[in-house]
C-alpha cells in the first residue's frame, strides 16, 4: 500500500510540472508573438510631401500698338562693264588656228584675238591684191593712150573682176579672224586649243570695258526680287563708303528674250548704276545694296516671334485676365524682324510671345 500510494504521489508530481510546463511556454510564445514586430527593423513612418505653392508662368508680354514698317532688299550687288563684246566666228566654224590673248589682259580696239586654220588664204589674198594693182594699172594706161569703146569697157570689166574676187577673199578671211571691237579687259576666253574643231557662233572671247561700270544683283528666285522697279533708289557701300544709284532694269523691264537660259537669267537679276562712281573699281568688285520697298505707315506692328502658325493658321496668343486666348490674324509686309497685323487685332490688347 505504501508503494502505490507513493507511485501515485510521483505521478501527480509529473503532471503538475508539465502543467507548469506548459503554461511557461505557451506564455513564452504569446510574448514572442505580441512582440514579434520588435525583432525585425522598424519601419519608418511616411512623411507627407511639404506643400509648395505652384511657380506662377511669368509671361512675355507686348502691347498691340501701331508704327510704321518698311520692306527691303538687302544683298551684294557686283560690278560688271555694261559695255561687252562677245565673240564668236560667225560665217561657220573650222579648225582653230591659235587664241592670242589670256584672262584678264588688257586690248585695244582691232587687236587680232582668235583666227581659224585656212590654209594659204592670207598668201592668196596678197597675190589678189597684186592682181588688182596690175589690172588698175593696165586700165590706168589705156585711158591715157585714148582708148574707148569696146577696148576700154573690156580693161573695166577685168579691174571690176579682180576687185571682187579680192573682196570675197578678204570677206572670207576677215570672218575667220576675231579682231577686239573695243579697248578692254578679257573676261572670258574658251578652253580650246590649237587644232580643235570651232562651232560657228560658239563664244571664243569676251571683253569688257571697264570705264563703263555699273553694278548686277542675282537672286535665288524671282520671289527675291519682286517689288523692283526700273528708276528704284538705291543705297550702296563700297570699300566702306557709302554711295547712291538707281535701278537700271528689273525683271519686269528686262527685254524678252526666246532664249530660256537668258530669259530665266533675267527673271532674277537687277541692274543698277552708281552716282559719281570712285576711281578704282575693277570688274568683280562687290558693294552691299539696300533697295527700300514697300513702306506701311500708323498700322499694327508686331515682333515676328508672336506669329504662330499651323496648318495654313496665322494666330497670336492674347492675355486675357489670367487665361491665354488664341485669336486668328491676317498678316501684311513681313519683315526679319517685324510684321504688319491686318485683321484681329486691336490696339490696347497684349499679345504673349513666350509659349
Amino acid at each position: 500500500m505504501e508503494k502505490l500510494f507513493q507511485k501515485q504521489r510521483i505521478n501527480s508530481s509529473w503532471k503538475s510540472y508539465a502543467k507548469r510546463a506548459a503554461v511557461v511556454t505557451f506564455t513564452a510564445f504569446t510574448v514572442i508573438a505580441l512582440s514579434g514586430c520588435s525583432l525585425l527593423p522598424r519601419e519608418e513612418t511616411a512623411l507627407q510631401p511639404p506643400l509648395i505653392q505652384p511657380v506662377q508662368e511669368k509671361l512675355d508680354l507686348v502691347d498691340v500698338t501701331r508704327g510704321n514698317i518698311q520692306t527691303s532688299l538687302k544683298g551684294t550687288a557686283i560690278f560688271v562693264s555694261s559695255n561687252v563684246k562677245t565673240l564668236s566666228f560667225t560665217e561657220s566654224g573650222g579648225q582653230l588656228k591659235s587664241v592670242n590673248v589670256k584672262l584678264g589682259q588688257e586690248v585695244k580696239a582691232g587687236d587680232l584675238l582668235a583666227e581659224l586654220e585656212l590654209e594659204d588664204l592670207a598668201l592668196q589674198v596678197r597675190q589678189q591684191k597684186l592682181s588688182v594693182e596690175r589690172v588698175h594699172l593696165l586700165y590706168s594706161e589705156a585711158v591715157q593712150n585714148g582708148v574707148s569703146g569696146i577696148v576700154k569697157r573690156l580693161k573695166e570689166i577685168d579691174l571690176e573682176k579682180e576687185q571682187m574676187s579680192l573682196q570675197a577673199m578678204e570677206s572670207k578671211l576677215n570672218k575667220s579672224q576675231l579682231f577686239s571691237p573695243i579697248s578692254g579687259t578679257v573676261i572670258y576666253v574658251d578652253s580650246i586649243k590649237t587644232g580643235d574643231r570651232v562651232n560657228a557662233f560658239q563664244t571664243i572671247v569676251t571683253v569688257a570695258d571697264p570705264s563703263s561700270m555699273q553694278l548686277t544683283y542675282a537672286a535665288s528666285d524671282a520671289k527675291g526680287v519682286l517689288g523692283v522697279e526700273a528708276g528704284m533708289p538705291v543705297s550702296l557701300k563700297y570699300k566702306g563708303k557709302d554711295y547712291t544709284g538707281k535701278v537700271l532694269q528689273s525683271p519686269s523691264s528686262a527685254p524678252v528674250s526666246t532664249d530660256k537660259a537668258k530669259a530665266d537669267s533675267k527673271a532674277v537679276t537687277i541692274v543698277m548704276g552708281i552716282d559719281n562712281p570712285p576711281e578704282g573699281i575693277q570688274i568683280g568688285h562687290s558693294a552691299d545694296m539696300i533697295i527700300d520697298l514697300q513702306k506701311r505707315e500708323n498700322v499694327i506692328v508686331l515682333p515676328r516671334k508672336a506669329i504662330r502658325s499651323y496648318m495654313g493658321r496665322n494666330y497670336v496668343q492674347i492675355a486675357d485676365g489670367e487665361r491665354k486666348k488664341e485669336v486668328d490674324v491676317e498678316v501684311g509686309l513681313t519683315t526679319p524682324t517685324e510684321v504688319e497685323i491686318v485683321k484681329g487685332l486691336e490696339k490696347g490688347q497684349q499679345v504673349i510671345l513666350n509659349n
